[in-house]
């Protein structure tokens, strides 16, 4: 009970003999209240949901879904479950097909390498990135064990996310923010160095401060000085700050600029 309890709830057969449980101590399980949703399984009540249906679908939980389960970064956390198979049976979707490495042998989660792929070429572009960059960040994901996957002419845009994905932007919010300058084409510099003010997230046509400062950002009263002294001495400096929340970079892009917009078309005010 306590090793199926530690697999999330929910096994196959074959699994838990393999960790040296009789044939009789897996049939026992049914005293203890595990049912089989179907011949070769065992589930506990409350087992996770996304494993039981993985499993009972002869699948791996994978891309967006995978995920959590690897502590990689993502802005939105996916509607429907993403399960990766080598089989085609089934109507559940999004389904991935191609598995390329090898799975965990207890866990029916697909590889940390296949699940960045599959999300490099599923996912929309932010979460894309996001969960490539904290991949090869948290996890020491060789970016050459991805690009090696990714050759063939159909993932060009694959591609295109992993190399945006090279570890300057150090959040979710600042992946989102870069995106969004890109394509209104406003020149930009990430994490650049201001004698002085330290390390800004932005610097937008040479002379503008934009942070994104999420929530938590101010962890404490001492924090909170600091980042008005950085604030303070940027505007001496001749530099002007702006800063945005996340869900002002998600739900106000057109704000955002519009601000930023303003700001460049009344010039840098020279002291």
């Amino acid at each position: 009970m306590d090793f199926l309890t530690s697999l999330g709830g929910v096994a196959r057969v074959g699994t838990l003999r393999r960790e040296g449980y009789s044939d009789r101590a897996v049939r026992n399980l049914a005293k203890a209240g595990a049912t089989q949703p179907r011949k070769g399984v065992w589930a506990l009540p409350g087992a996770d949901a996304q494993f039981l249906q993985a499993i009972v679908s002869d699948s791996l939980v994978t891309c967006a879904s995978g995920a959590s389960h690897y502590g990689l970064w993502l802005k939105d956390k996916p509607r429907r479950l993403h399960l990766a198979a080598k089989h085609r049976r089934g109507r559940h979707t999004p389904k991935h097909g191609r598995l390329r490495f090898a799975a965990d042998q207890r866990l029916p989660i697909a590889s940390l390498e296949d699940t960045v792929i599959h999300g490099l070429t599923c996912l929309a572009e932010v979460d894309a990135i996001a969960m490539a960059q904290s991949a090869m960040a948290m996890h020491g994901l060789p970016r050459a064990a991805l690009e090696a996957e990714l050759t063939a002419k159909y993932y060009g845009p694959a591609r295109r996310r992993l190399a945006k994905a090279d570890g300057l932007s150090e959040s979710v919010p600042e992946i989102s923010a870069r995106l969004l300058f890109e394509s209104a084409g406003l020149p930009f510099s990430r994490q650049v160095q201001i004698a002085g003010v330290g390390r800004v997230d932005f610097l937008i046509d040479g002379w503008l401060i934009v942070e994104i400062n999420g929530f938590k950002f101010h962890s404490s009263r001492a924090a909170w000085r600091k980042d008005m002294t950085r604030s303070n001495v940027a505007q001496t400096q001749g530099y002007p700050v702006l800063s945005y929340a996340p869900e002002q970079i998600w739900n106000s892009p057109d704000m955002v600029l519009q601000e930023i917009q303003a700001v460049l078309k009344r010039g840098r005010l020279l002291l």
